[in-house]
């Protein structure tokens, strides 16, 4: 089977564990960037590469143009685009030209579908990590619409052994990932006195929060996350508040990890993880705060719920039981394993 993953390839990108496991379950591969902007980036090369295409139509069609091509050469069954932002007529050339199905994998929050591409884009089937997004899409607009959360990669996404060196890294007593928002900021601003490490590598010079000289300046990424993740002893998932009833992949990268995590409530989390059994929850940042004291005293408590959320993680919420679930909505037959296939990069701009 042939398939055409459209997304940016780096470390830990969704696009990339998307393809290398596809490559894993026996799939020919094939790679193209499609969009230029990438979440381990900094402000400034983010702000560039999302309004750039904007300002200057000329570079998203040739962007584009690249993705269409590479559909021609690949000839895939199936092209799985790893974004919303892709524009509708492109959309249309890509079914043109490979004469198999174009789907759409969005994993972003509903506040970033900026001009509601993915809305307007006739893709044969869309899965989204948003359940009323789903929902809304499917019932109000006739679409072939399905709720598909995120997960983790247990190639990289595992239990590690940590070092002295890895421990005077990474150590510390909470640990948090991604861009560094005002929201994130104010939820961690009741932490500024804690031993507290922020990984990441996009914050605005604009924001003002003390929790700054937490934040790391650093991206993590595949074995790094998991060290950085299991040298912490409470991992800190403060969701955006745009996730509205969906989860993001922190909770699933962690859990995998074996890291002790605290997430916040979501109405589809109870259906992912046991909550207070595999994964501590909060609502509100008081009880987050209280949370954390309490399990900062209470290590084999921690040990525990992390080692029950490692197993439930790698059992239920991995990259192939997600894409074997697309495939099988999408009508197409689980590749066999025996098969072991390069990945090719069409494009590697």
């Amino acid at each position: 089977m042939r398939i055409l993953v459209v997304g940016p390839q780096f470390p830990d990108s969704f696009a990339r564990n998307i393809a290398v496991t596809l490559t894993r379950m026996g799939c020919h591969v094939a790679t193209v960037h499609g969009a230029r902007g990438r979440h381990h980036g900094n402000w400034l090369a983010n702000g560039f590469w999302n309004y750039a295409p904007r300002a200057f139509p000329e570079l998203e069609r040739r962007i584009y143009r690249e993705v269409v091509q590479a559909a021609r050469t690949a000839r895939p069954a199936l092209v799985l685009v790893t974004y919303g932002m892709m524009p509708p007529e492109i959309v249309c050339a890509l079914k043109q030209a490979c004469g198999g199905k174009v789907v759409c994998w969005y994993t972003d929050s509903t506040a970033n579908l900026q001009r509601q591409y993915l809305v307007a884009s006739p893709f044969d089937t869309v899965f989204v990590k948003e359940p009323s997004l789903a929902l809304t899409l499917r019932d109000k607009l006739g679409r072939d619409a399905h709720y598909l959360p995120e997960c983790c990669n247990p190639m990289w996404h595992h239990p590690v052994k940590l070092d002295d060196d890895d421990r005077t890294k990474y150590g510390c007593d909470l640990a948090a990932q991604g861009s560094l928002h005002y929201y994130r900021a104010r939820m961690l601003e009741v932490f500024t006195d804690y031993d507290m490490k922020i990984w990441g590598r996009n914050c605005p010079p604009w924001l003002d929060s003390p929790v700054r000289k937490s934040y790391a300046h650093h991206f993590i990424a595949e074995d790094e996350k998991a060290k950085a993740f299991r040298a912490a002893k409470i991992i800190l998932n403060t969701m955006h508040y745009s996730e509205i009833d969906g989860v993001n992949c922190t909770l699933f990268e962690a859990a995998g990890c074996g890291a002790f995590q605290i997430a916040d409530w979501k109405p589809v989390l109870p259906d992912l993880f046991e909550p207070e059994h595999e994964i501590v929850t909060f609502r509100t940042r008081r009880e987050l705060k209280e949370k954390v004291d309490y399990y900062l005293a209470h290590p084999e408590e921690r040990r525990a719920i992390a080692s029950r959320a490692c197993a439930r993680a790698h059992r239920e919420h991995t990259y192939e039981v997600r894409l074997t679930r697309m495939l099988e909505i999408l009508g197409f037959s689980r590749p066999s394993p025996v098969a072991h296939h390069a990945l090719v990069e069409l494009h590697a701009g």
